[in-house]
C-alpha cells in the first residue's frame, strides 16, 4: 500500500480520528471516574465513621442498660428511709443485690469487676461489695477503704466521687488499674433513694472491648482508626494506632456516647490507587486496542462504576438500619477490599443485634426473665414436644389485691409487693425459670426435681405467702398469691399453650375461693 494513496490516507485519518476519539473518551472517562471516586469516598468514609461509631454506642448501650438494671434492682430492694441508715438492712441489700449482680455481669460483654458501695455518711468507708473476674468467675475483694483516700485520687475513689459530684451517671476517662494489670473503662451511677444519696453501682469493663473493635477497622488498604479523648489518643496494646497523624490522611470523626472520639483515617496514598489503576487500565487498553478503545473505556468505566455504586447503596442501606444488601463481585483489588468490609460490618452488625436480644431479656423491676425470654422458651418447648416430646409442669401466679394497694397506697406500695412476691416465686422455685408475664403475672417452668416435687414446693410457697407481708412508706399489706398448676399430657397435649391454659384455669380458681376465702 502506498503511502500517497486514498486508501492509506483514509486509514490513517479513520486510525488518527479513533485514537483522538479513543484518547478524548478515555480522557473524559478518567476525569469523571476521579472525581466520582474522590466524592464518593469521603462519602463512604463519613457513613463508614458513623456506621462504626453507632456499633460502639451500642456496646455503651448494652454497658449502660445492664449497670442500670442494677440500679433499679438496688432501689427496689429499700423500702423506706429507715433502711438506709440501718446496717442490718444494708447488709440485706448488699445479699440479695450480689446474687441478681453476678448474672447481669455474666450476661455483659466484657464486663470484668461490679461494685455496690454505701456512702460512707450513713456506713463506714468500707460497706458495700466489690467482684472481680478471676478466670472464669467473679472473685469477692475487701471493698476500698473510700475514707483512706483524697477525693481527688482517680484511680483508687474517682469511681465513687466522680458519680458523686456529678449527680448523675457517668462514664469514667479509661485508665489502667494495677489489680487487674489491665487498661478499664466504667460506667457508675449515683444512688438516690427518696432524693437521699446513699451510694453507687457500676461496673467494670476491660477497655480492650473497644480498642479490639476499634483495631478491626479498616479503610482501604492502610487506613486505620482511634479514639480520642479531648483531642488526644485513647489507645493501648497498639503502638502503630497511638501515632499522630499527618495531612496525608483523609479524616472522619464521631462523637462516641461516653464523650469519646472515633476517628477513621483513610490514606490519601490508597485513594490515589484507585484512581491510578483505573487511570492505566483505560490507557493501557487505549494501545492495546485502538480501534476498539472506545468500547472498552466504556466498559470499563460501566464495570467500575457499577460495584462503587452498588457499594454506595449499600453504606446508605446500612446507615438506615438495612442489612439486607447487595454486593457485587469484582476482581478489582480495591472492590474486593470494600467488599470484604462491607461484608465484615453486615456480619458484626447482625452478630450484634443478635447479642442485644439476647441481653433484652430482663424485667428491670424484678430482675426476673421478661416477656421476649418466654416467648422463646415456649419457641423451644414446642419444637421439643414437635421433634421428641418433653417433661415439664407449668406453675401460673396472679397477685391478689394489686389494684387495691396501687389505687389506695400508691404504685411505689404496689411495686414493692410486686417485688416481694416475685422473691418468694424466685426463691421457692429457684431451680426452675420463672418470668414475670404481665403487670402482677408470674409463670414458672417446672422439670426434673422440681417437677418430681412440685406439690411440697406449693406447701413450702402457700407457708411463705402466709409468713410475709409488703412493707414499704409505713404500710404492712400481706402477700396473697393465686396459683394454678397444670402438667404436661403426652397423650393429650400438642403444644406448650394447652398445658399453660390449663394451669391458667386453674390460678383463676384458686384465685376466686382466695377471694371467698377472705371475704
Amino acid at each position: 500500500m502506498k503511502i500517497s494513496s486514498l486508501q492509506f490516507k483514509f486509514l490513517v485519518v479513520l486510525i488518527s480520528a479513533i485514537l483522538l476519539l479513543a484518547v478524548m473518551i478515555g480522557g473524559l472517562s478518567i476525569y469523571e471516574v476521579d472525581n466520582y471516586v474522590q466524592d464518593n469516598t469521603k462519602e463512604f468514609i463519613d457513613i463508614t465513621c458513623s456506621n462504626e461509631a453507632a456499633q460502639v454506642n451500642d456496646i455503651f448501650g448494652d454497658i449502660e442498660n445492664s449497670v442500670r438494671i442494677m440500679e433499679s434492682y438496688v432501689l427496689s430492694l429499700f423500702r423506706d428511709a429507715s433502711d438506709v441508715m440501718s446496717r442490718t438492712d444494708q447488709e440485706r441489700i448488699l445479699a440479695l443485690a450480689g446474687e441478681m449482680f453476678v448474672e447481669v455481669a455474666d450476661n455483659t460483654n466484657g464486663a470484668v469487676a461490679y461494685y455496690l458501695r454505701f456512702d460512707p455518711s450513713i456506713s463506714d468507708g468500707k460497706t458495700g461489695m466489690f467482684y472481680t473476674r478471676v478466670n472464669s468467675e467473679y472473685v469477692c475483694l475487701e471493698p476500698t477503704d473510700i475514707l483512706l483516700y483524697d477525693k481527688d485520687d482517680t484511680e483508687h475513689v474517682g469511681w465513687f466521687w466522680q458519680p458523686y459530684e456529678a449527680g448523675h451517671p457517668i462514664w469514667l476517662a479509661p485508665y489502667y488499674n494495677q489489680n487487674n494489670d489491665i487498661y478499664m473503662i466504667s460506667f457508675v451511677i449515683p444512688l438516690y433513694f427518696e432524693n437521699r444519696f446513699v451510694g453507687v453501682v457500676g461496673m467494670d469493663f476491660d477497655y480492650t472491648i473497644l480498642t479490639d473493635r476499634i483495631h478491626q477497622i479498616k479503610i482501604f488498604e492502610n487506613g486505620f482508626a482511634q479514639l480520642k479523648l479531648n483531642g488526644a489518643v485513647i489507645d493501648t496494646g497498639n503502638d502503630n494506632y497511638t501515632s499522630e497523624m499527618t495531612e496525608e490522611h483523609l479524616q472522619a470523626s464521631e462523637e462516641l456516647a461516653n464523650g469519646m472520639n472515633l476517628v477513621l483515617f483513610a490514606s490519601y496514598d490508597d485513594i490515589r490507587q484507585i484512581r491510578y489503576e483505573i487511570a492505566y487500565k483505560l490507557l493501557f487498553s487505549v494501545l492495546l486496542l485502538a480501534v476498539a478503545c472506545a468500547l472498552i473505556v466504556f466498559f470499563m468505566i460501566k464495570k467500575m462504576v457499577k460495584p462503587l455504586q452498588t457499594l454506595t447503596d449499600a453504606s446508605i442501606k446500612l446507615s438506615n438500619g438495612d442489612y439486607d444488601v447487595e454486593l457485587v463481585p469484582s476482581n478489582t483489588h480495591e472492590i474486593k477490599l470494600l467488599n470484604t468490609a462491607f461484608e465484615n460490618m453486615i456480619v458484626h452488625l447482625r452478630e450484634h443485634k443478635k447479642l442485644q436480644h439476647k441481653l433484652a431479656y430482663r424485667d428491670s423491676l424484678t430482675g426476673l426473665q421478661n416477656t421476649t425470654s418466654y416467648k422463646e422458651w415456649v419457641s423451644d418447648f414446642n419444637k421439643k414436644i414437635a421433634e421428641e416430646g418433653t417433661s415439664f409442669g407449668v406453675m401460673v401466679f396472679d397477685i391478689n389485691y394489686l389494684k387495691e394497694a396501687n389505687d389506695t397506697y400508691g404504685h411505689n406500695v404496689g411495686n414493692t409487693l410486686i417485688t416481694t412476691s416475685a422473691r418468694i416465686i424466685a426463691t421457692t422455685f429457684k431451680r426452675s425459670p420463672v418470668f414475670r408475664i404481665g403487670g402482677d403475672e408470674f409463670l414458672a417452668i417446672l422439670q426434673g426435681k422440681d417437677l418430681e416435687e412440685y406439690e411440697n414446693l406449693i406447701a413450702k410457697f402457700e407457708a411463705e405467702c402466709e409468713d410475709t407481708v409488703a412493707e414499704a412508706e409505713g404500710v404492712s399489706i400481706p402477700v396473697s398469691i393465686a396459683k394454678g398448676f397444670s402438667e404436661f399430657d403426652p397423650e393429650n397435649d400438642t403444644q406448650f399453650s394447652d398445658v399453660f391454659d390449663r394451669a391458667d384455669e386453674e390460678m383463676y380458681k384458686n384465685k376466686k375461693l382466695m377471694k371467698l376465702t377472705n371475704s
